[in-house]
């Protein structure tokens, strides 16, 4: 080929171009992104919505309804879902997938427009958000006081630490949570203000108007311009306790009318770390910064804080997300170097020859410094998965450069020069080594035409993998042959390998003189053990993505509705002393009073405990995350009137292993539905944890205002909701500066006021003619079960029955769950049940992965009918294809690899590498016939001469992918079971192909030629 002859014959011009390609491949890898996962676009948006006092039911009828109807017009739109609680709805609009979401958004915020003036008037604009992963932390942090002051500690990091971090390149946000503040609490006894003519609003206009620090002008005097400020403020309690408040009574102090308490604000979250009270830090990074180099200027920064920080203050990272990037990137840089080895141990062993080893050995860091150019300029991040596929490509990094090497090897010892043999050799093979590396590359064309999150995974694995053959195919062609003709030495002494070998071509080539002479029966073998592997498919099972291991346990802990934050602190004492004796645990998070993804309007829950555990390093435990938390969740099922959940190995993007979604119109039903549903599947081996996003509703006191007696006071609604707001939750009057803060000062009627319906019945309600009426002689008050909240999808009511599964895969699961569904319940009229989270994303992908299998079959045979300009040459190829089943199945079976996502994507690389060892034999056939050998022969002569090629570049490729395959590491869990499908496929389709390919190729031959004899005969007798 040209561009071989012309790097032999310009060493120097071409030298200089490698080292450019090496110094921009190494910039390229200095400034490359680095992250976990590839950056991922979610076509969901949200609508949330504020309605204050209102209930879930008006809600659901005046605000979520109108909003469903008008976002279903939205174009692309796949599915519509709400949920409608006290105070607020929130809607999920989801798209398909590759929707411009952007757009999308902007015609959410339109159509929200249409309906503004249909919503009640009270409620504010409902917000559009996007869910964008970047929004997640990427590190959380807990900060403990020796005497677990939260004042001081909340202080600390607000003055002291939060600013230096917010400093930091890369940092979006940093928000605080949990600690408490000071606050002045002016507690009232509502008889005695009664008694002095003072209302509650009364005493606040007048404390907030006292409070005061104005400009007042200015003054002309003695010839300068003097400003006027008037000074009134509070500068201690003692100004708060002699200010002089006018009553019926005379002029009083306020401090006779109330009493005035230093403390704190009402905590309704706590957080603990390892049991000690902590203040919560968690910090976001901006949209396109490197995770690792903004985790690692956080982790500088926190050095340089803590030097500074009060003996005894500690910081602890309860997550870190650039910990596991790179032990993760660590494992794979490790896998991609041993498989290096392994390669260049078979090359040394084929070869017997250091120098021609050097020269392939060489060319694996240029291509995949090569590869790293071609991610920097598509954009790509260095991540698990693009790391995952340059460990794919390693093994097949070589097979071009072994090809070309182990022929220009061949034509030296047949007596050519160097640099002719180093020309003549590519040339010969050159035509084949780029149809093999495009029918390899060609097969991840179709992944373009796939969506979903399977997709947005596997992409830039893909273009990874293609990016590295590309560039082995450019070290192939011009940089081996470069270094063949400089640094080649043929060795002439006969190793003992080489007799060996030589002994192993003389029994391939009796092998196939045996088989040549039955072909149809090698045929017929072949198919027997391709049908009886299927046999296999019972006991291989389906799953979506395989579990990941990032050291890190979560438990979302509740007690029944309405428990007090006091109850549900001593219920974490309890899980806190059981966590104790579980020796995997590092440090354990909690956040008591925890929220849901619906905090937006529903504030905390007290009833409610989040648990974030950091277990040990992998190498420090004997146990996987999963097994950890199976002996967690065992040890909590003591803990008495307490629902506990306990996650591991959750990916973050991936659904519920179970999720089933029962539809419908009446809530009681769907209820009684999902309680029969969890009551079946818990009986279902691997089930783990089934619950249902059904609660029940909270106990609640109603107000029930009497219109027509409230009128006759000259008393409003407004005013009595008001008045009981003011009295319960009380009302910030003004604030005190004190030591360069300022402390809020809360009027707030005394507990023992509002402690019972009766208490709260007496409160006293200023009518317009000045008197104090009682609450209860304007409304009734009653203790209720008010509904919690109502989820809707699609325009119909639902609940979703959640389980976690352990110890067999998500198909088989599934499969057994649908039965006896299927078989246990009978739906009434109306309503429905379908199957979500893992298994319907596992379903899709599947169907869309499947379709680009079979689209890439076609397009590796259509480059090679453009490569032989023939289609029957690729025909005969293809048949090689299948024979992978074989080996897939097996390999599937031995390793206990459930069929996955993952398996899929290892299917579709394995059909372009598996034609390449019959492109390089049919390729050497056809050389040979076109010299006139008879095609038996010519296979008798092709078949041990490529031998030696298709054994180095398919061990090569076995043995680069052997530490994926036995999982060595974090985060090579994705990346196993493709490299487990490709070993196994390969090395059974090598040994079959080498029998099964000459086999067919002379039938197919054979009747060629009869059918060509038989119309000359034909075209003779017309003549």
């Amino acid at each position: 080929m040209k561009i071989a002859k012309l790097s032999v014959l310009r060493p120097v011009a071409m030298s200089m171009v490698i080292v450019l390609i090496l110094i921009l491949g190494l910039v390229s890898l200095r400034d490359l992104p680095v992250d976990l996962f590839p950056e991922m676009t979610f076509p969901v948006a949200a609508v949330t919505v504020t309605y204050n006092g209102a209930g879930p039911e008006e809600i659901e009828q005046l605000i979520s309804r109108p909003i469903e109807e008008i976002m279903s017009s939205i174009p692309n739109v796949e599915s519509v879902s709400s949920t409608s609680r006290t105070g607020g709805a929130l809607i999920l609009v989801s798209f398909g997938w590759g929707t411009d979401m952007d757009f999308a958004t902007l015609n959410m915020r339109e159509r929200l427009d249409f309906i503004r003036d249909s919503l009640p008037r009270e409620v504010p604009m409902p917000m559009v958000l996007r869910f964008d992963p970047s929004l997640l932390p990427i590190t959380q942090l807990a900060i403990t006081e020796p005497n677990g002051d939260l004042i001081t500690a909340k202080k600390l990091v607000e003055n002291e630490i939060k600013p230096f971090l917010d400093s930091v390149d890369g940092v979006a946000a940093v928000t605080v949570e949990g600690g408490t503040e000071q606050e002045i609490q002016l507690l009232v006894d509502p008889n005695k203000l009664n008694s002095f003519g003072v209302s509650l609003s009364q005493l606040q206009q007048i404390i907030g108007s006292e409070n005061l620090n104005i400009p007042g002008g200015s003054l002309q005097d003695q010839n300068q311009n003097l400003p006027i400020r008037i000074t009134s403020q509070f500068s201690s309690i003692y100004d708060l306790e002699t200010l002089p408040i006018p009553t019926r009574q005379g002029t009083v102090a306020l401090g006779t009318l109330v009493e005035i308490k230093d403390t704190t604000k009402p905590i309704t979250q706590e957080s603990y770390l390892n049991g000690e009270p902590s203040v919560g830090l968690s910090i976001l990074k901006a949209s396109g910064a490197n995770t690792v180099t903004v985790s690692r200027g956080i982790n500088k920064r926190l050095d340089e804080i803590k030097k500074n920080l009060p003996d005894g203050v500690e910081i602890k990272a309860i997550f870190d997300q650039s910990k596991f990037i790179e032990q993760s990137i660590r494992a794979v840089a490790l896998n991609m170097l041993l498989g290096s080895i392994l390669a260049a141990g078979v090359l040394y062993m084929f070869l017997r020859n250091f120098r021609s080893t050097l020269i392939i050995g060489f060319s694996i860091p240029i291509s995949i410094v090569t590869t790293f150019l071609f991610m920097y300029f598509s954009g790509q991040t260095l991540n698990v998965l693009t790391l995952g596929g340059l460990a794919l490509g390693i093994g097949m990094m070589v097979d071009n450069a072994i090809v070309i090497l182990e022929n220009i090897y061949r034509k030296r010892q047949l007596g050519y020069s160097l640099k002719d043999a180093a020309i003549e050799g590519t040339s010969e093979i050159g035509g084949a080594i780029i149809a093999s590396t495009l029918t390899t590359v060609v097969v991840f064309l179709p992944i373009i035409f796939v969506d979903g999150l399977a997709a947005q995974l596997f992409k830039p694995l893909a273009l990874s993998v293609a990016f590295s053959l590309l560039a082995s195919l450019f070290t192939a062609l011009i940089i081996v042959p470069l270094l063949s003709s400089t640094f080649m030495k043929v060795s002439d002494e006969d190793s003992s390998f080489q007799h060996g070998f030589s002994r192993v071509t003389d029994w391939y080539r009796g092998i196939l003189q045996k088989v040549l002479k039955r072909p149809k029966m090698t045929i017929f073998v072949t198919l027997i053990a391709f049908l009886a592997s299927f046999g296999l498919t019972p006991f291989i099972g389906q799953e979506f993505l395989p579990a990941q291991d990032q050291g890190f346990v979560g438990i979302d802990a509740r007690l029944p509705a309405a428990s007090s934050l006091g109850a549900t602190f001593e219920m974490v004492q309890d899980i806190d002393r059981i966590l104790e004796n579980i020796e995997e645990i590092d440090l354990s998070y909690v956040t008591v009073g925890g929220t849901d993804n619906f905090s937006m309007a529903a504030g905390t829950q007290t009833n409610r405990a989040n648990y974030n555990i950091l277990l040990k390093e992998l190498s420090d435990r004997t146990r996987s995350d999963v097994q950890v938390a199976e002996e967690i969740r065992n040890k909590l099922k003591g803990i008495p009137n307490a629902d506990i959940r306990v996650s591991a190995s959750d990916s973050g993007f991936t659904g519920d292993p179970v999720s089933i979604t029962i539809k419908g119109s009446d809530t009681e039903t769907l209820r009684a539905i999902s309680d029969e549903v969890i009551e079946i599947i818990s009986k279902v081996e691997g089930v783990r944890e089934p619950s249902s996003n059904f609660t029940a509703g909270n106990p609640e006191i109603t107000v029930n205002i009497n219109r027509e007696r409230a009128s006759t006071y000259g008393i409003g609604s407004a005013q009595i909701a008001s008045t009981i707001n003011d009295a319960t939750r009380g009302l910030v009057s003004t604030r005190l500066a004190r030591s360069g803060d300022e402390i809020d000062v809360r009027l707030i009627v005394d507990d023992r006021y509002t402690t019972s319906i009766e208490d709260l019945s007496k409160l006293l309600i200023d009518a317009p003619t000045g008197e104090k009426v009682p609450l209860h002689a304007v409304a009734s008050i009653d203790r209720d079960q008010g509904p919690n909240q109502i989820r809707r999808a699609d325009r119909l009511r639902e609940v979703t029955v959640r389980a976690s599964i352990l110890n067999r895969d998500l198909g088989s699961i599934t499969n057994e769950i649908e039965e006896t569904l299927r078989a246990e319940i009978t739906l009434p009229a109306g309503y429905r049940i379908s199957f979500g989270g893992q298994n319907e994303q596992m379903q899709d992908a599947f169907f869309k992965l499947g379709g680009a299998i079979a689209l890439a079959v076609v397009l590796v045979y259509m480059v090679m009918a453009a490569r032989f300009e023939s289609f029957f040459y690729p025909f005969i190829i293809m048949f090689s294809v299948p024979v992978t089943v074989i080996g897939i199945l097996v390999g599937l079976f031995v390793t206990f690899q459930p069929l996955g996502v993952g398996s899929l994507v290892g299917i579709l690389i394995l059909t372009g590498i598996v034609v390449n060892n019959a492109i390089v034999l049919i390729d050497y056939i056809i050389i040979l016939k076109s010299k006139g050998v008879d095609t038996y022969e010519a296979i008798l002569e092709a078949g041990p001469t490529r031998l030696r090629p298709i054994l180095m570049t398919a061990l090569t490729t076995i043995l680069g992918l052997i530490p994926l395959t036995l999982g060595f590491g974090e985060g090579t869990e994705i990346q196993q079971p493709m490299a487990i499908v490709i070993v196994f496929g390969l090395s059974f389709a090598t040994f079959i192909t080498l029998v099964l390919i000459p086999s067919i190729f002379l039938l197919f031959d054979q009747w060629k030629e009869k059918r060509a004899k038989k119309k000359g005969l034909v075209g003779n007798v017309e003549s």
